[in-house]
């Protein structure tokens, strides 16, 4: 008779097998690293819901992520000061929002450095300076560059725009203060990557609107998240086709974290369904003019839509109260182009700016989206496609680095050290 021990064992051998389990494509960067972090995501997602037993809510699974990597990049994984350890690193605040300052070495010493604001990725809701420690160390090692790293409040305990306002906030004191760390104010950058991406577009529009204060030199953005209109772009149904509800950035997380930017806390699991099957936005909305030249997936390669998955986008009218509901109350909120960096009617005037899209990854698109858009405004774009590459290979954390995401930062880097 089996004992209760080789049971446990055995339904432990086959439920790491199961995580361990992912299609994962033959050309993908070191598929079994690969494999081994979407393994980790998946055990959070399944611990979330296991938790919504005892306490109901579909934001658990953000507080379990949350945990098991904080527990990760402090207690298990190497310490973020093997990288770049004699860069300098000061704790204070910007006009109130938190923030890190990396100095490299040498710096304040004789002439006004370049200076680089970070924004980290985790859509709005998983990740903080802390998990970004070493990446920002390297930045501002490799850029000899002083970088700040703002500490944006996140989801699902503050919505929009507050990740938005902060960034904007931090931007603008540094901007004005450039000075006081040895920084040229005329020669700073912004960046991100995933929802830091996001708020480095936002943040570098609104900025140009404010005459009071110098204009971003460059913006780079790192497989950005810049829509929340559209959950069925040929990326998302690329995506779910070889994925499914696996992966990194799957259907799923995208519709809760798109939820919980708006609704916070009190999102729903109708809601998130709502956002991952387009049922929140109206049918006039679709069939105007002005979605479709910023939304049509006409702009994406004919490449992307050529698959037997893919199918063409659904022009109807929200078929649920729920769809109603979300519409008519978050009208003003989708339009904002704080929310919806695509929707600014004149991107003229952005400075330049480089994009970085990968080929396994749902939101592919807005990159490729925003990078036409800015080309047909004039803006002065680079757009570089890596067609072995995951969305989160630039960063996953301290000890955990992909080649590839080595080989995309230190061409970031190159094009950053020319024009910044």
């Amino acid at each position: 008779m089996m004992s209760w021990t080789r049971l446990f064992l055995l339904i432990l051998i086959g439920y790491v097998a199961f995580l361990l389990y992912l299609p994962v494509p033959s050309n993908i960067d070191q598929g079994v690293k690969y494999r081994s972090v979407t393994a980790l995501a998946k055990l959070c997602q399944h611990v979330g819901l296991l938790s919504q037993i005892f306490a109901p809510g579909v934001t658990n699974v953000i507080t379990i992520h949350r945990g098991v990597f904080g527990f990760l990049t402090h207690y298990v994984l190497p310490s973020s000061d093997i990288y770049a350890p004699d860069v300098k690193l000061e704790r204070t605040t910007f006009d109130g929002v938190k923030v890190h300052v990396y100095t490299p070495p040498g710096g304040r010493e004789g002439e006004l450095l370049p200076g680089f604001v970070y924004l980290h990725g985790g859509g709005f809701a998983l990740f903080d300076v802390d998990h970004y420690d070493g990446m920002t160390r390297q930045i501002s090692k490799e850029l000899n560059a002083v970088v700040v790293s703002v500490e944006y409040r996140r989801t699902p305990e503050y919505t929009f725009p507050i990740p938005h306002e902060d960034s904007l906030k931090a931007t603008r004191w540094f901007l004005k203060n450039a000075g006081k760390y040895g920084v040229d104010a005329n020669r700073v950058g912004i960046g991100g990557d995933s929802a830091g991406g996001y708020l480095s577009a936002t943040v570098t529009q609104a900025i140009q609107d404010d005459s009071n204060i110098p204009n971003i030199k460059l913006q780079v953005l790192i497989y950005p998240w810049l829509q929340i209109v559209d959950l069925q772009t040929p990326s998302h149904q690329d995506y779910r086709h070889i994925f499914g509800s696996n992966g990194i950035v799957f259907s799923e997380s995208v519709g809760l974290l798109a939820a919980m930017s708006i609704y916070g806390e009190e999102a729903t699991q109708t809601q998130v369904q709502a956002f991952m099957t387009n049922n929140h936005t109206s049918k006039e909305f679709k069939n105007s003019a002005f979605y479709e030249s910023r939304m049509s997936h006409s702009i994406v390669p004919d490449k992307y839509r050529t698959g037997s998955f893919y199918t063409e986008p659904s022009n109807q009218y929200p078929n649920s109260v729920i769809g109603h509901k979300i519409w008519s109350e978050s009208k003003q909120l989708f339009l904002d182009q704080r929310m919806s960096p695509l929707f600014r009617e004149d991107l003229s005037g952005l400075p330049p700016t480089y994009i970085v899209t990968v080929e396994y990854d749902s939101l592919r698109d807005d990159g490729i989206i925003y990078a036409k858009l800015l080309e047909q405004a004039g803006v002065d774009v680079t757009w570089r496609h890596y067609e072995d590459a995951f969305h989160g290979v630039v960063w996953v954390g301290p000890g955990i680095i992909f080649d590839k995401g080595t080989k995309i930062l230190d061409e970031m880097y190159a094009f950053v050290r020319d024009r910044l």
